[in-house]
């Protein structure tokens, strides 16, 4: 450790280069990790937030829950211990009454819930009051906000705010069943009681063959594009690991054949193999602490001012592992130098 550490110190200039590339590299692959879990967080706080064990939807919807229209009928069909109704459809919403409308609009997706279920929000929701996603506070929206759906006459006001309901990476607006059909099916003409899916806890069964269960994860997993984005970045975020460790390894390498001759030397004073080679690999470990943690540190610092503009979240798990992961093929890549320390000949490095 002191002879890592005094080295280091003296050759601060050649030192901080190294430091500074593995900075910009750990920084990468933290902030992309914050981007690819705030992204995948996106498209799933809103059924995350149910903490639900099932979804119950028709068979012929191919398991997409907006091409599944059930009836109160199918919802006694399904035996659970707690169920719900659940109404899922998308809308563009704007705020009429604002200076520049169209500043305003933005797509949400309507869940439509019974009041008193164990997935709805914590207000009771009387007919046209919505319960939004805090993200729409960003355009304006505030309490006693009336919002008119694009296409149509109807206008919700908002009651409150949740933190973290989104789906698909859209804001979620909560609303009654009732005011959810009048929007989804226009009951005006067609008085009709019909919902998306059964919400489900517990052991979740049905006799009834035009319905089928889905555990939540695999709802998830069949989300348009989010197993193919989650499987995107876990790649290049492994890839960006694997490169940074080879490319430290190979920057201790260089060093440590520049300094034949310096190890001959303390070869030839009786200093040990197992003391230099360890040197060296602690002076990987610690060049690689302050870059990993000094990435960490400026992505925290981006997290923190671009809260809001981009699907930005912090998994300290994530993080753990990743640290992990740097330290561990940084310590291999550290080896390949050690090697090189072994073979040295005091006679031949000294000349």
């Amino acid at each position: 450790m002191f002879l890592a550490w005094k080295e280091i110190k003296h050759a601060k200039g050649k030192f901080s280069l190294i430091i500074s590339v593995v900075v910009l590299v750990g920084y990468l692959v933290y902030f992309l990790t914050s981007l690819a879990y705030g992204l995948a967080s996106s498209y799933t706080n809103g059924v995350y937030a149910w903490n639900a064990d099932n979804i119950v939807l028709t068979s012929d919807s191919n398991d997409n829950i907006m091409m599944s229209v059930m009836t109160d009928e199918q919802y006694d069909d399904v035996d659970a211990t707690e169920k719900a109704r659940l109404g899922l459809f998308p809308a563009v919403i704007s705020d009429p009454s604002a200076a520049v409308v169209d500043d305003t609009k933005e797509e949400i997706y309507a869940f439509g819930i019974d009041n008193g279920s164990f997935i709805a929000p914590s207000l009771a929701l009387n007919d046209n009051e919505v319960v939004a996603d805090s993200s729409l506070k960003e355009l304006g929206y505030d309490l006693g906000t009336v919002i008119r759906v694009a296409g149509t006459d109807i206008d919700w006001t908002i009651i409150g705010f949740e933190e973290s309901r989104t789906y698909q990476t859209a804001p979620i607006l909560y609303m009654n069943i009732a005011t959810w059909m009048d929007y989804r099916f226009n009951r005006a003409t067609i008085p009709l009681d019909l919902f998306s899916a059964v919400v489900t806890q517990g052991e979740t069964l049905t006799a009834n063959t035009d319905l089928k269960i889905y555990d939540i994860q695999d709802f998830v997993g069949n989300l348009p594009g989010y197993s193919a984005q989650v499987l995107t970045f876990s790649i290049m975020i492994g890839f960006l690991i694997f490169i940074i460790a080879f490319v430290l390894g190979i920057f201790i390498f260089v060093l440590t054949i520049q300094k034949t001759s310096m190890f001959g030397v303390m070869k030839a004073q009786g200093i040990s193999n197992a003391y230099i080679g360890g040197s060296v690999v602690m002076q990987t470990l610690i060049i690689t602490g302050i870059g990993v943690f000094g990435g960490l540190l400026l992505t925290l610092v981006s997290g923190y001012f671009l809260a809001g503009i981009v699907p930005f979240a912090i998994n300290p798990l994530f993080y753990a592992v990743i640290t992990a992961a740097f330290f561990v093929f940084s310590a291999f890549g550290g080896l390949f130098s050690v090697r090189a320390v072994l073979k040295i000949d005091p006679r031949i490095a000294i000349g």
